[in-house]
């Protein structure tokens, strides 16, 4: 987004954060956008290459052959790469018509449209969930999607979150990058700091495996206004792996475990058998982020 307001804001289960207004970002914005968006070759997908900041994160935690759910896929770039390097992966999105058109074109992969906060699959279908910038597009917050995804994860089992990041440079600039205004438009999306997210991840029964805020560039680009060439972008990525600097990610992504002796049962709510025990079964469609 680029013409979107940004304000401070506080929750009682993340703490500060950002709260963007622009246009909201419902079953209606995602049908249309990804509509528009080019189609993609898949090019590097098919290859299997797996977006930079995941490739260690499932090199280390999640071997190959496992059951993995993008979910709120998308275009289902991640879902394709997983594919190809030999993971059972499936896409899930609230957008049908997207859904039909990655179906069209990779049959072997199993697509499902659905809502994130109320998945049709049962308890412990999945050995890894991956939510790719889904939970921050939802203003009561990203609780009910965490809950979600530790349901139908197995013990063990492993979460990977990607969001934007209320990082320390922009935190300690807040004052300045983000004064108080009215907000105007519809509520968008959030960015968490790194540490009010793992917080609410530990509090929902998980065990905080990783955090690591990437997309250094963007943060200078975006927020202090540098004027990096797009050719300098990619190389200037290292930037990421500097262990001080990588502090300012725009992003994170924050991988969590489900224990192996879960005290919570079926925690997150909703039943899982309600699929009726269909582990892999088509997710009905509903009215929900992706």
């Amino acid at each position: 987004m680029t013409d979107d307001i940004i304000v401070l804001d506080h929750a009682p289960d993340t703490g500060p954060r950002l709260k963007y207004f622009a246009r909201a970002a419902d079953a209606e914005y995602w049908a249309e956008r990804w509509r528009r968006a080019p189609e993609p070759t898949y090019e590097r997908e098919l290859a299997g290459n797996l977006p930079r900041p995941l490739r260690p994160v499932f090199r280390t935690w999640v071997p190959r052959g496992s059951r993995v759910l993008e979910a709120g896929c998308g275009l289902g770039r991640f879902t394709v790469a997983a594919h190809a390097l030999g993971y059972r992966a499936e896409g899930l999105d609230w957008a049908a018509d997207t859904v039909e058109r990655l179906r069209a074109r990779f049959p072997g992969i199993p697509w499902h449209v659905g809502d994130v906060r109320e998945l049709d699959f049962p308890d412990g279908a999945f050995d890894a969930v991956y939510s790719p910038g889904v939970c921050e597009h939802f203003e009561e917050g990203p609780g009910a999607i965490l809950a979600e995804t530790r349901r139908v994860l197995r013990p063990g089992g492993i979460a990977v979150i990607s969001a934007p990041c209320f990082n320390r440079l922009l935190r300690r600039r807040a004052a300045r990058l983000f004064p108080s205004r009215r907000p105007r438009g519809e509520f968008y999306q959030y960015a968490f700091t790194p540490d009010g997210m793992a917080g609410l991840l530990a509090r929902q029964g998980f065990e905080v495996l990783r955090v690591r805020p990437y997309d250094v560039v963007e943060t200078f680009t975006r927020f202090l206004g540098w004027p990096i060439p797009a050719k300098a972008v990619r190389p200037l990525a290292v930037l990421d792996s500097v262990p001080v600097v990588r502090q300012w990610g725009r992003c994170c992504v924050w991988v969590a475990r489900k224990p192996l002796d879960d005290p919570r049962g079926r925690a997150g709510g909703r039943a899982g058998d309600r699929a009726g025990g269909r582990a892999g079964g088509r997710a009905a469609g509903s009215e929900g982020r992706r």
